[in-house]
């Protein structure tokens, strides 16, 4: 049976380095999607996540977690195995990867790299993509930390990988290890 891999956690965790290389070492053949592009692909009227969101995020969010599974869908049914890498967390991840029951053997991987790690990789790469959890006064590692807090609803199952220091061939050497049974969903 293929495998369908879900690579989510926070923000600059390395989800979008780590997806494709991983795709690359399951198959062949193997595909691969990083959820940004559906997020990019709202170009007038997208509304961003916050702590406190307004409905219609919510509504593109589900949107775009429902648009990497159909094009998940798609490469399984046509015998590939697939990796998405998004930002899917609490019951969205039970959802996502359910949605595979019968089709594929899911798997989860969560990155949990540190606090100082992911603002020392949002520097490096001139970005704040936590401006949004970012409150009065708060720094960069506070709005982490507060982001952070999201990952405690999402169900602890697959594999959740401490990044911090590894590179991301020694990330996917991690995943792989044991043929990938400590991810399986």
């Amino acid at each position: 049976m293929r495998k369908v891999v879900l690579v989510t956690g926070m923000q600059a965790a390395g989800k979008s380095t780590i997806a494709p290389l991983l795709a690359g070492r399951l198959g062949p053949p193997a595909a691969t999607v990083d959820g940004d592009v559906f997020y990019h692909g709202v170009v007038a009227g997208a509304v961003n996540m916050t702590p406190e969101p307004d409905p219609e995020a919510v509504r593109q969010l589900e949107l775009r977690y429902q648009a990497s599974a159909l094009v998940a869908r798609h490469y399984l049914e046509a015998g590939f195995d697939f990796v998405c890498s998004d930002i899917i967390l609490g019951d969205h991840v039970t959802s996502w990867l359910d949605s595979f029951t019968g089709i594929a053997e899911p798997h989860l991987v969560v990155l949990v790299p540190s606090t100082d790690s992911i603002v020392e990789r949002e520097v490096g790469r001139g970005s704040n993509a936590y401006r949004n959890w970012q409150g009065p006064g708060m720094t960069l590692a506070d709005a982490v930390r507060a982001f952070q807090e999201s990952l405690s609803d999402t169900p602890r199952r697959g594999l959740w990988l401490d990044t911090t220091g590894q590179t991301p061939d020694e990330s996917v050497d991690q995943i792989l290890a044991n043929d990938l049974k400590s991810s399986r969903w």
